[in-house]
């Protein structure tokens, strides 16, 4: 039994950690994307409020060049939809650890275990997970 238990933990900590590194490559391009979009809004606003030529071409053209760049970045933010996804994979994380902990706890104590439960429990929580992935994915 306690090798089902360590197999049993050793995937709900590898399920835990695959929904971090995705949490954390969400929130990297949440973070970047939003960085951009500010970035560019504040030089269409430059490029429009002053005249001037940077390498021999006018501001009114780079505020123009920018404003077709902005739909793009900010589409992109609305198709990818990286800061839910990045909430709902810390939601999920949250959960799994919270179960390997109560696992680990009672296995470190000898407790009675129900195996199954515990199964059901981890798959109940992936199952939910995969059904609000394809939720936001389809927006």
């Amino acid at each position: 039994m306690q090798n089902n238990n360590n197999i049993l933990l050793s995937t709900i900590k590898q399920a835990a950690h695959s929904h971090s590194t995705q949490a954390a490559r969400h929130k990297y391009l949440h973070r970047s994307l939003w960085a951009a979009s500010s970035f560019i809004s504040v030089l269409i606003a430059i490029a429009t409020a002053f005249d001037f030529f940077l390498l021999n071409i006018p501001s009114k053209n780079i505020a123009t060049f920018f404003a077709i760049i902005l739909p793009m970045v900010t589409s992109y933010i609305v198709l990818r939809s990286p800061e839910k996804l990045w909430i709902h994979e810390i939601n999920i994380r949250n959960q799994l650890m919270d179960l390997h902990t109560e696992l680990q706890l009672l296995t470190t104590r000898n407790a009675q275990i129900d195996q199954s439960d515990f199964e059901k429990r981890y798959l109940a929580i992936m199952s939910s997970a995969n059904k609000k992935w394809v939720e936001i994915k389809e927006g």
